[in-house]
């Protein structure tokens, strides 16, 4: 393929191909090509907007390139885009502890923090879990404790190339929304949540191309990456290789919308505090959109047959220490 060919169609605004994408992907994960023409390359995608193809041929690239575990089949991720600029406290990540504490496998792939003030590793670090590379490890934990954590810069190590390229621009990138598409456990089952709308059907139909079998990709109509507790949410689901656009509405299922200012989130100390406060019962409404997104990971990895079996688990291993147990036990064996 010709990288200025590529590039030329880039500038004039045209889409180009999974292939043409993954080609020049794989120049730039491989440090084959300038910073410059980097930083050209993804400001040009991003200005007239990154197609599915696109995303499809970058993330093709990216999980060629990522350091893999091997994972039980119906391992969950909750990872989002992030980028919603919400400041919530560390919902899918909670959520994630939750879901994992009721049975279900969670290989949650995430990072430090980018957009937010807090990102899923440093809440982690604060509640006392300790970040690891370990092949062996990471899949044992898996396995016996139902939870590990894919730290993204320990996976990724070919985004070493484009992280002053990122940090000099500026702004978003395709990358801010490669993230959930690449867990290096390849899991097959996915709660993705996406800062935009006009993703949602989009990222469910690159997950679907990537061999996802069921997955939701989610958006607030507030502007959460999450399902919200403060406004109608945007879902897309693949599941039987059809893909089904719907609205959810949290006050079906007998919930009292909040505001998103009640689910402020500060620094990590001050996050990984109010997530253990909430394993207390001491923040209610935290709790119920937590409860929310940890539901509809316990529906995808089957441990329910629905959204209400979900939350209704949800709240129960919450309420009954379940959950609390469940964090001193995969903080004593993770030391």
């Amino acid at each position: 393929m010709n990288l200025n060919l590529i590039k030329e169609k880039i500038f004039n605004s045209k889409n180009i191909s999974v292939n043409e994408t993954k080609f020049i992907f794989d120049l730039i994960m491989n440090g084959e090509i300038s910073e410059v023409e980097a930083a050209g390359i993804l400001i040009g995608l991003k200005t007239k907007s990154e197609s599915k193809d696109e995303l499809l041929g970058a993330a093709k690239s990216m999980r060629e390139k990522s350091l893999k575990i091997s994972s039980p089949e119906n391992t969950i991720d909750t990872c989002g885009t992030g980028g919603d600029m919400s400041g919530t406290l560390n919902i899918s990540t909670s959520a994630a502890i939750v879901a994992a504490s009721a049975g279900a496998k969670v290989a949650k792939h995430g990072n430090r923090s980018i957009s937010s003030r807090s990102g899923s590793a440093d809440m982690l670090e604060k509640i006392g879990y300790k970040i690891s590379a370990d092949q062996s490890y990471l899949e044992n934990s898996l396995s016996k404790n139902n939870f590990c954590f894919l730290f993204a810069q320990y996976h990724h190590s070919a985004m070493k190339h484009v992280i002053n390229v990122r940090k000099q621009l500026g702004t978003r990138t395709i990358f801010n929304l490669l993230g959930p598409l690449t867990n290096p456990a390849n899991t097959k089952k996915q709660l993705l949540g996406v800062f935009d709308s006009k993703w949602v059907k989009i990222h469910c139909e690159v997950l679907k191309d990537l061999g996802s079998n069921h997955a939701l990709v989610v958006h607030g109509e507030d502007g959460l990456d999450e399902i919200s507790l403060s406004a109608h949410t945007k879902i897309a689901e693949l599941k039987d290789g059809l893909i089904t656009e719907y609205v959810f509405n949290p006050q079906d299922y007998g919930y009292t919308l909040i505001k998103n200012s009640d689910i402020q989130g500060k620094d990590p100390d001050y996050n990984a505090k109010t997530f253990m406060q909430m394993l207390e019962g001491l923040n209610k409404k935290f709790q119920h959109i937590v409860e929310l997104n940890a539901g509809a990971a316990l529906y995808l990895s089957q441990q329910s047959k629905s959204f209400k079996e979900g939350f209704k688990l949800a709240r129960h291993v919450i309420e009954t220490n379940i959950t609390k147990q469940f964090v001193k036990k995969i903080i004593k064996t993770n030391g």
